[in-house]
């Protein structure tokens, strides 16, 4: 197992309830993480974690790059990358139009390209790094009817990183894709599905620690898909925070 402690973190929609405890996991580990969001005052929310608030807009080029900028010039490297931004619809597809389709393509695709071509440059000369993002069960199975727009996406989130792997073939730089197979318990979905036994939504923090099982392992060990399952009913469940 390799540490991460004095690593450098950068956790993308830090701001959020799934990104929440993996701020959590990696600081306690002793890295030093960014948590980083559309906005400072998102950003904000993830103070209390340990974590550093920065806001970054990844829905272009331009402010990704400055999001690695600000993060080298505090701490000297991005070291790491969890990206969370997305976002999820429903819908059958031949009713879906065209601001549907940019959203979720711009959400879960576009922000994650733009936050791999400016951080793995500077992980590949360093030779060292660790990329990950979140697909999601349609990702990893291709059909979501009812939601075929937000399935499409997740699948060519899993595609992208896939193929980066690939092509870090001859790198030390590490690519993991994580596929919550149902839905995770997060203040939002308690909200909209309140019918819902929470012991049966997959516990963000398992998810937090897997992706930091994930990052700590060694040279000779690398754990590329990463499939989260729901716990079962009957099970405890910590309260949505």
């Amino acid at each position: 197992m390799a540490s991460i402690r004095d690593q450098v973190f950068v956790v993308t929609g830090g701001g959020g309830a799934i990104a929440r405890p993996i701020l959590q996991s990696f600081v306690a580990a002793g890295a030093k993480v960014v948590a980083a969001d559309r906005t400072a005052e998102i950003a904000a929310r993830a103070a209390d974690t340990g974590a550093s608030p920065l806001a970054a807009d990844l829905s272009s080029a331009a402010g990704a790059a400055a999001m690695v900028r600000a993060t080298v010039e505090k701490f000297g490297a991005v070291d790491g990358l969890i990206h969370t931004v997305g976002g999820f619809a429903m819908g059958p597809l031949v009713e879906a139009d065209d601001a549907a389709y940019e959203r979720m393509f711009d959400l879960n695709v576009r922000t994650l390209f733009h936050a791999i071509r400016a951080v793995v440059p500077g992980m590949i000369e360093r030779k060292r790094g660790f990329v990950a993002a979140f697909s999601s069960e349609p990702g990893w199975s291709g059909a979501a009817p009812g939601s075929a727009l937000y399935g499409a996406s997740k699948s060519a989130v899993a595609t992208l990183l896939r193929s980066l792997d690939g092509e870090l073939r001859a790198s030390p730089v590490r690519v993991a894709i994580v596929y919550p197979m149902g839905a995770v318990d997060t203040p939002a979905n308690r909200r909209d599905m309140p019918s819902v036994d929470p012991a049966t939504y997959i516990d963000p923090v398992e998810i937090a620690e897997t992706l930091r099982f994930a990052a700590e392992r060694g040279p000779r060990a690398r754990l590329l898909e990463l499939p989260v399952f729901p716990g079962r009913p009957g099970g405890s469940a910590r309260p949505a925070s």
